[in-house]
């Protein structure tokens, strides 16, 4: 009998913290996509470019968070590094943001493997 008050409550606890917890980090890397300047080279629905000077991050289910990580911190060919332009902070939030295809899974799309919270 004691067990299930006590699963009720555990259940409530954790399920209490998931929404609030990936909405503003999803909004959060949305702003920094678009104040970053990630738009002017990067096509994204959920940010609204559709520029085309480097490749498509939606859907790009080889952009693993890993993936993006990398590229943020080292840079590659045109892609500039953001190391010293943005906090380690800010750039864990943008992976967690374009890894994520933008707000895509939040709004029922797929998650890509090596994304935070799977």
């Amino acid at each position: 009998m004691k067990a299930l008050p006590f699963a009720l409550i555990a259940a409530a606890f954790a399920l209490s913290g998931m929404a609030p917890a990936e909405a503003p980090s999803l909004e959060e890397g949305r702003q920094l996509f678009r104040e970053t300047g990630c738009t002017q080279c990067h096509a994204l629905a959920d940010a609204g470019s559709a520029a085309s000077y480097a490749p498509p991050l939606d859907p790009a289910p080889h952009l693993t968070r890993e993936v993006v990580l990398d590229r943020l911190t080292n840079g590659r060919g045109d892609m500039p590094s953001f190391t010293g332009i943005l906090t380690d902070e800010q750039i864990s939030t943008l992976a967690d943001y374009i890894g994520r295809g933008g707000a895509s899974a939040a709004h029922g799309g797929v998650d890509k493997a090596g994304v935070a919270g799977n």
